[in-house]
């Protein structure tokens, strides 16, 4: 039997009583604009989507962004993507995210390209644990 190990820089605690692994992360688009959002961790949506009010919080044009429609499994929607920085506790990088068109859009998430293609990460959902890393200093 084999055995493998994995090193992690960051634990993150995570309600277990709520609707999904929230965790929160931080939006950058230059080095005086930084707001903090929860949002649900996705592992089946391709993208990072977010509310488009936090599009205009960050000072960016909405619609400027790359026009995307996005499918999900009972519909799609428009949303435009835009460059920025994701932070999620000391761990920091380029992502290209989206901001729904739509001023309803209910819930922000993080998803495979933008977030879980970026850190090592680790999830013990019974003890309610996200562990993260950074690609570069994941392995021992």
């Amino acid at each position: 039997m084999s055995s493998w190990s994995l090193a992690f820089s960051e634990r993150i605690r995570y309600l277990s009583e709520a609707e999904g692994i929230t965790i929160e992360v931080w939006l950058s688009s230059d080095e005086d604009t930084i707001i903090p959002i929860d949002a649900k961790l996705d592992t089946a949506s391709t993208f990072c989507v977010f509310k488009p009010q936090y599009a205009a919080l960050l000072g960016l044009d909405l619609e400027k962004g790359s026009r995307e429609r996005i499918r999900t499994a009972t519909g799609s929607f428009i949303a435009f993507g835009h460059e920025v920085t994701l932070t999620v506790e000391d761990l920091e990088w380029p992502a290209t995210v989206y901001f729904a068109a739509d001023e309803s859009f209910p819930i922000n998430v993080v998803g495979r390209v933008g977030f879980i293609d970026r850190p090592r990460i680790g999830l013990v959902d019974y003890e309610s644990l996200l562990y993260l890393n950074a690609y570069e200093n994941s392995l021992i």
